[in-house]
């Protein structure tokens, strides 16, 4: 690597003493007299060349704000945001094409979860730990939806940091469960999977980093796909571990599911996780018209593994484990084989995404996330940093925990976030050897119904307790990158009851890399077949 240049300004402010302070953060090493002369002028340009940089203006996409104009900015009031999940409202659209009334998304209203970047629209991102962070880009897949012809009508709420898996962390207040108030609709997409199952917008798109669209759409009752990791652009979106970010459709049935993501797929030419494989948009399948054009087909010549280490996770209610065997077996009437089969290492997944997911987050949070090309929220960094007692203190306990646990294993193990970034190849080539015999995988998506939602004045302890043993059937998939879509199949009460209170359980269709359309024709035929309503 070549020195760029020796020439120094006259008023750099390096000295020999910040030299030596930070050769002393590299280890317990010391410059040697003689050397020292060297590399503090070395040091010094490269402060100077650095200053250049930051003098110049950030580059981001910017919108089209004549074709997008952004209207009828507004926050809710309470009385018209009863299950607490709107964070922001407005109306974007196309008004300059007739994509409105053509395009494939025309006459659908849709919801964006509060990390999805929207150009001039605050994105609160669940917290108070900054304020007014408002994006100057449209993620992409803002950008796709309404090119397609859909209306945006506002930010649904999402969970602190997009960082809990139940509904009462985010710093507007709890987001109520649409069949109970009082219990969880999930995270950390809560606030898209109320909206859609209430029939307040038609369609959301949220983000999930290790379960975030599936479990709300489990515990409300809506159909969720984290789709193949990169298949939908993540530009503009915040994120908290470059590996296992995906954004991807909410919607209330399979038809609408695959319509959304013909709508969000393909490379961008920005975001690098979309590497081999990922198609670009005008290559990507018209998953909705070629379901139909099956539709109402056998499933003949399917097979279909259940999978045994899933049904075997802890906290499972034996309930919500029957009733996914008694779902699954459901495929048999439709022309299909369902095996019971073994992934021993699907257990290890949980600690493998915890142990990434946090060293990561960590780094992000830090402003030290790196080494991938793709579009940076320099500006959103520069709100956290530097962090502080007063920051500090509004953390939920779920981000805070990340930070000290993502500090403590770089201190401890500087090479642990490789090592287990090579043990998930070994993780998804197990998935990958089973998904050689049989078309897809079903495993529950979570182990319960919805939880109680906690209170203000819970400790930590008792707030992290509420979401213990949630995204052990979800995290996993991420970091493999598997489609991995959520599905209705029953209803069942509370294990504390009341009896006549019925909530959601779902089940979780896993398939090969870019295989969605397989994955989406089984879940048509299940959902065409039965209620689960009723199940």
């Amino acid at each position: 690597m070549s020195v760029v240049s020796l020439q120094v300004s006259h008023d750099n402010p390096v000295t020999l003493d910040d030299l030596n302070r930070t050769v002393g953060k590299i280890g317990a090493i010391h410059l040697r007299e003689a050397e020292e002369k060297d590399y503090h002028r070395v040091l010094q340009a490269m402060h100077d060349s650095v200053q250049l940089l930051l003098e110049e203006e950030d580059y981001y996409p910017l919108p089209d704000l004549e074709r997008y104009p952004r209207r009828n900015v507004f926050y809710p009031k309470a009385e018209d945001n009863q299950l607490g999940a709107w964070a922001w409202r407005y109306t974007l659209n196309d008004v300059k094409t007739d994509a409105t009334s053509t395009g494939i998304l025309a006459g659908r209203t849709i919801c964006l979860k509060d990390c999805i970047g929207v150009a001039d629209i605050p994105c609160l991102l669940g917290t108070d730990v900054i304020k007014n962070w408002i994006p100057k880009s449209d993620a992409t897949v803002v950008t796709r939806l309404l090119e397609a012809g859909a209306t945006i009508v506002g930010q649904a709420v999402c969970e602190n940091m997009c960082t809990f898996a139940a509904s009462f962390s985010a710093a507007t207040g709890p987001v109520h469960n649409p069949y109970a108030k009082g219990r969880s609709a999930g995270g950390s997409s809560s606030g898209c999977a109320a909206l859609v199952v209430s029939n307040a917008v038609d369609m959301a798109v949220g983000a999930d980093q290790g379960g975030s669209i599936r479990m709300p759409a489990a515990l409300c009752g809506c159909v969720g796909l984290k789709p193949t990791f990169g298949l939908v652009p993540f530009t503009g979106i915040v994120s908290n571990e470059a590996t296992n970010d995906h954004a991807g459709p909410m919607t209330r049935n399979v038809l609408d599911n695959a319509l959304l993501l013909q709508a969000i797929a393909g490379a961008d030419g920005i975001d690098d996780r979309q590497g081999a494989g990922c198609p670009f948009p005008n290559a990507v399948l018209p998953y909705h018209s070629l379901l139909l054009s099956t539709r109402y087909q056998p499933l003949t010549g399917m097979k279909f593994g259940l999978l045994r280490e899933g049904l075997d996770m802890h906290c499972m209610d034996p309930r919500v484990r029957d009733l996914v065997v008694a779902s699954a077996m459901k495929f048999v009437e439709l022309g299909a084989e369902v095996e019971e089969i073994s992934v021993p290492l699907h257990m290890d997944g949980p600690a493998y995404h915890v142990t990434v997911g946090r060293m990561a987050g960590f780094l992000g949070r830090m402003g030290l996330a790196s080494s991938r090309r793709q579009l940076y929220l320099t500006d959103l960094t520069e709100k956290f940093l530097p962090w502080d007692q007063e920051k500090w203190d509004k953390l939920f306990p779920s981000a805070s925990n990340m930070m000290i646990n993502g500090a403590y294993c770089w201190d401890k193990w500087p090479s642990l976030y490789g090592k287990t970034q090579n043990l998930l190849r070994k993780l998804k080539d197990a998935y990958d050897e089973k998904l050689k015999e049989y078309d897809l995988i079903i495993l529950p998506a979570l182990p319960q119904v919805a939880n109680t939602l906690g209170r203000d004045s819970d400790s930590p302890m008792e707030k992290l307790a509420k979401t213990v043993g949630q995204n052990l059937n979800c995290a996993m998939f991420n970091q493999t990158g598997h489609p991995a879509l959520s599905l209705p199949i029953g209803m069942l009460s509370p294990p504390e009851g009341p009896e006549d209170l019925k909530l959601p359980v779902a089940f979780q269709i896993v398939g090969k890399h870019f295989d969605e359309l397989t994955m989406y024709r089984a879940a048509l035929a299940w959902e065409d077949r039965f209620n689960w309503k009723e199940l």
